[in-house]
């Protein structure tokens, strides 16, 4: 897993006794001999630092991963879930047939470093590295490298939640009533989601995978640019929403949508509990 050296260090200062790092390959440079499979000691990385030698491969490690994620949420998300290898190989062959019947092309990321041996040097290497895109026919290619026993750590390609509320006519009647929608919304779904008791999903980070939409001509381009999971539409369903869905639906067919005209202030968690379940549904299942 290639890490950069200030991470390291970062982890080598702050934790320096809950685990092990150890290089993946051999470093050489400066003067600062590093072997693979040798511990990763504090005095070298920083000498590496100091050499502006700024990228590591370490041994991956789901403890380290751990780490990477309490101080890197953003960076290192926590893992949606595991499969073994049937469950990877059956996840991955359905969306291949989901694939061809949406624009939309969905796949797996892999979390951590998968390993194989060099069958010409004996070393050891990544198969799979760290958060690579993988769909049906990558995995094709590489699948038998793999122990079959092997678990899984993985993240879905698409996250993130769209709140959808038309505020384009600023002179409009209900302008108001639609900013206090759309407000609540956004509201519900960051502020007061630090107090509830309902988690979206694993990987899901509010501060980073709310958007807001409120321009008809805009949810497409934002659909498809942060690959979002889920549109929440925060109003009843008028001919303009109706519209700008279908446009969302043409582009793929299985997109997860969920009309939601008012939030009972008083019951957040029941709100944040249909979406988690929206939110983690597969409509191609």
């Amino acid at each position: 897993m290639r890490l950069t050296a200030d991470k390291i260090e970062l982890l080598l200062n702050k934790y320096p006794a809950e685990f092990q790092l150890t290089y993946l390959k051999s470093i050489s440079h400066a003067g600062i001999i590093c072997k693979s499979g040798d511990e990763v000691k504090l005095d070298d990385i920083q000498h590496l630092i100091e050499a502006e030698y700024h990228e590591i491969d370490v041994n991956f490690a789901p403890v380290l991963y751990d780490y990477l994620t309490m101080e890197f949420p953003q960076e290192y998300r926590k893992p949606y879930g595991m499969m073994n290898f049937i469950e990877v190989d059956r996840h991955l062959e359905t969306l291949k047939v989901v694939n061809s019947l949406s624009k939309r092309k969905r796949f797996l990321y892999l979390i951590g470093d998968i390993y194989g041996t060099d069958s010409r040097t004996a070393q050891r290497i990544a198969i799979i590295n760290h958060h690579e895109e993988i769909d049906y026919e990558k995995w094709n290619q590489i699948k038998r490298f793999i122990k079959k026993d092997h678990k899984f750590f993985y993240r879905n390609s698409e996250n993130g939640i769209i709140l959808f509320v038309d505020l384009r006519d600023s002179a409009a009647d209900d302008y108001v009533e639609k900013f206090k929608k759309n407000t609540d919304l956004i509201t519900a779904m960051v502020s007061r989601r630090k107090n509830a008791s309902v988690t979206i999903a694993p990987d899901f980070i509010t501060t980073e995978d709310v958007i807001s939409v409120t321009d008809p001509e805009n949810l497409l381009d934002e659909y498809v640019k942060n690959n979002s999971r889920l549109i929440i539409i925060g109003e009843k369903l008028t001919e303009t929403y109706k519209v700008a869905l279908n446009v969302i639906i043409k582009y793929d067919r299985y997109a997860r949508l969920m009309v939601v005209p008012a939030i009972d202030p008083n019951n957040i968690d029941h709100f944040l509990y249909q979406a988690k379940l929206v939110y983690n549904s597969d409509r191609w299942s």
